[in-house]
């Protein structure tokens, strides 16, 4: 028998270079053996005399590829009679059922730059140009182990030089399952809205499209993961006509500069915004104004003086960006709320009334995902998740997740919808949906459902879901139950997933007394209660409500999440402080609104909106969190000063459990009457619930304070936090997972699994 050893290794090691990296390795210490695919990650079997194999080990796991994330790695010896004479990379065995990671999609690394703006290279603008390092994975995947195979590139089949190069153990395409080039690779079209095609090559294409940006056009981009609207981000005009064509009047849009040099001639980027606006995901990341230069900011980005920054994340955005030299408008390719474009005919039937002109290609995408958005705070550079997409997803990467032999399947919440499900010892967070009232998200959110049990294989045994009576994700348990009535069906009220959330992503479950400060703008609580803005203790498997804002009633329906007049009116019960904001007339409805209310809430999204109406902000709501952006802005301005006096608004309140929500709103209301400026009460506003919490925490004796909800996308209030309750408090922040809505779906799994309601 031969001296043979075996080393697994699990976690995100596919799709990212990893065998022909331990190939190379293996060559190099004359090693004979293989590597190859398995279903929990990448197995090695080399034979050798032992010091040389544990010299291979250590190796491995020091210098594997960057994009690379070993959660798990062993070695053992075992008993073999085969002898091998080489080292190889051995095929993936088939239909092996995938208990690993999926790989994300990785943005184009600088070589794939260099290379596919240079003349002299074969792949001179090609867009789909990439290598071990960077492409698509997620998007373009039909299944797992990631081979091309499993790929939509598998309907392009590799020419002579593509194969050389991947079978070339020195070639940085060694085994990339992404290669291709313009001799057997994607192809693209430029067209108008009337299907009139731009002919030429791919630099005449790129040139003709940069050509109709400069001219104000709106052109619709299918970049790797779904369509983008672009258009000059210098032009004030024609942003603002996307803006109406889009029907998105004043939510920010995002923009795409050339490099990160580019990035800092308009916007502030400290080190921990450079870092992860030019990292392999590649997000978006919100930064603040520098210089407008010639930035149509107004048009952007209105009444924010922030900028949702990115850099090219594929070779087709290079290829634009470096033609069209100016910072352009990348926005997500959908309207009016839909879900992002993933293929032409999609495109033209939804985008038609918005470009002008359309870049397609022949890749399916299997996989349509918007870009993820970050956020730091601006004094400690905490880092918030906006939406978790492209190059964060699928993957939840939390090495003390338990294995479970149970598979769940998890619905999420209606807006910022996503899904998780446990088809193995893995746990998969969907990409950001969006909201289920939209008929093709929800169309989107059922597609998503069956595509992960065709890619897996996977029924769910358990369906969990939020109890709300109206969510539209409630309808899909139907279709499963009728089918199969064997599953079993739970649900988990949403704010205690949100709580449960924070605890997983944080390993928690085993700790004591940890207050879960859960603040958002509404979730079910029961036929008469909606709940917002909750204080919940976890103890050892228990999770007690203990406290939230003081109640006041909800009236006429969604129209108080749109008008934050309507909140301020609610909450202040028409106090005569108030009665000079409203006319007769709204005070007559508004007021027999309240008289005749039978559902109470403690929402504290509005009670955001109600003191942004305070504090100027009149106009009718026209995206979620627009109100409390302002406030946000507006704290943010006298945070920035050190000159400025904190005063807590409710110094003279015991607060225990309840946080006196009219009074709150009656002293905010005092303090502008007595010329506080709007920038320092707005301040006021948060640190005042800042010393809430510290009171609650007190009065409860709890040492952990752990935060989730949508109201901690709120950097101001978060660098708060940090400033007056580190020092007594061990804090938790979500790092890995969006505060919002996203990340209900594994607050329910987490909650199931630990909870076992």
């Amino acid at each position: 028998m031969n001296p043979t050893f075996q080393i697994t290794i699990s976690g995100s090691v596919q799709g990212v270079g990893f065998r022909p990296f331990v190939y190379n390795l293996a060559i190099s210490y004359d090693l004979k053996g293989y590597v190859s695919n398995n279903e929990n990650g990448v197995i090695i079997i080399v034979q050798e005399k032992s010091p040389t194999v544990t010299e291979f080990y250590k190796e491995l796991k020091k210098k594997h590829p960057k994009n690379a994330k070993i959660k798990h790695i062993e070695i053992v010896k075992i008993l073999s009679d085969e002898t091998f004479d080489i080292f190889s990379i051995k095929p993936t065995e088939k239909n092996i059922a995938i208990n690993a990671p999926l790989t994300p999609d990785f943005a184009i690394c600088k070589n794939c730059k260099s290379e596919v703006l240079d003349p002299k290279n074969r792949r001179y603008s090609y867009p789909f140009i990439s290598c071990t390092s960077c492409g698509p994975r997620y998007a373009i995947a039909r299944k797992f182990p990631f081979e091309r195979e499993n790929t939509s590139l598998n309907e392009f089949k590799m020419c002579k030089t593509c194969l050389e190069e991947y079978n070339n153990p020195k070639d940085i395409r060694f085994h990339s399952q992404t290669n291709s080039c313009p001799e057997c690779g994607v192809r693209i079209s430029f067209t108008d809205n009337k299907g009139i095609i731009t002919k030429g090559t791919n630099k005449e294409i790129f040139e003709a499209l940069c050509e109709k940006l400069t001219a104000g056009k709106i052109i619709a981009v299918k970049n790797i993961s779904g369509y983008l609207l672009l258009c000059d981000a210098t032009n004030p005009k024609a942003v603002l006509e996307l803006r109406n064509r889009k029907k998105r009047l004043t939510k920010p849009f995002a923009v795409l500069f050339k490099d990160i040099k580019q990035i800092e001639n308009y916007l502030y980027c400290q080190k921990a915004e450079k870092k992860a606006i030019t990292s392999c995901q590649a997000p978006i990341v919100i930064l603040p104004l520098k210089k407008k230069a010639d930035l149509a900011i107004t048009e952007i980005s209105p009444a924010i003086e922030t900028v949702g920054a990115m850099l090219p994340n594929s070779g087709i955005l290079h290829l634009i960006s470096n033609l069209f030299q100016k910072p352009f408008v990348a926005t997500s390719g959908n309207f009016n709320g839909a879900a992002i474009c993933m293929n032409q005919n999609e495109a033209l039937k939804s985008l038609n009334s918005v470009a002008d002109f359309y870049l397609h290609h022949d890749l399916e995408i299997q996989h349509s995902q918007d870009d993820s958005i970050l956020k730091f705070s601006k004094k400690h550079k905490q880092k918030v998740i906006l939406r978790r997409a492209r190059g964060l997803t699928p993957n939840l990467n939390l090495s003390f997740l338990a294995p479970r032999s149970e598979k769940l399947l998890c619905l999420g919440s209606d807006l910022k919808n996503t899904i998780t499900i446990t088809p193995n010892e893995q746990t998969y967070i969907s990409e950001y949906i969006g909201d289920l009232a939209n008929y093709d998200t929800y169309n989107r959110f059922e597609k998503k459902i069956n595509s992960y049990l065709t890619f897996f294989n996977f029924s769910p045994q358990k369906i969990i879901y939020d109890p709300h009576p109206s969510y539209q994700s409630a309808n899909k348990i139907s279709a499963f139950t009728f089918e199969n009535k064997t599953i079993e069906t739970l649900t988990i009220q949403h704010h205690e997933a949100h709580f449960a959330a924070i605890l997983g992503e944080k390993n928690l479950w085993k700790k004591r007394k940890i207050l879960g400060v859960i603040w958002d703008g509404a979730g079910f609580g029961s036929n008469t209660e909606i709940f917002g803005s909750e204080f919940f203790e976890y103890n050892l498997g228990q999770i007690s409500r203990i406290g939230h804002l003081e109640y006041f009633p909800w009236i006429l329906g969604d129209q108080m999440s749109k008008n934050p007049k309507i909140a301020a009116f609610s909450i202040s019960r028409n106090n005569r402080h108030f009665q000079q904001l409203f006319n007769k007339n709204e005070i007559k409805i508004y007021s027999k609104h309240i008289e005749n209310s039978v559902i109470k809430t403690s929402s504290m999204g509005r009670l955001f909106d109600a003191a942004a109406f305070i504090l100027g902000f009149k106009n009718p709501i026209l995206f979620e969190g627009e109100a409390g952006m302002y406030l946000e802005k507006l704290a943010q301005e006298a945070f920035s000063k050190s000159t400025v006096k904190l005063k807590d608004y409710l110094q003279d309140e015991k607060i225990t459990n309840l946080i006196p929500t009219k009074t709150l709103l009656l002293n905010l209301n005092k303090a502008v009457k007595n010329n506080t400026q709007i920038e320092n009460a707005a301040l006021n506003f948060h640190y005042t619930l800042v010393k809430c919490i510290e009171k609650i925490a007190r009065h409860k004796k709890s040492r952990h304070l752990a935060f989730s909800g949508g109201v901690f996308q709120n950097t101001v209030l978060i660098d708060l936090i940090i400033d007056h309750l580190k020092p007594k408090y061990k804090l938790h922040f979500h790092e890995m997972l969006s505060p919002n809505d996203e990340n209900i779906s594994f607050g329910q799994l987490s909650h199931y699994l630990h909870l076992k309601n």
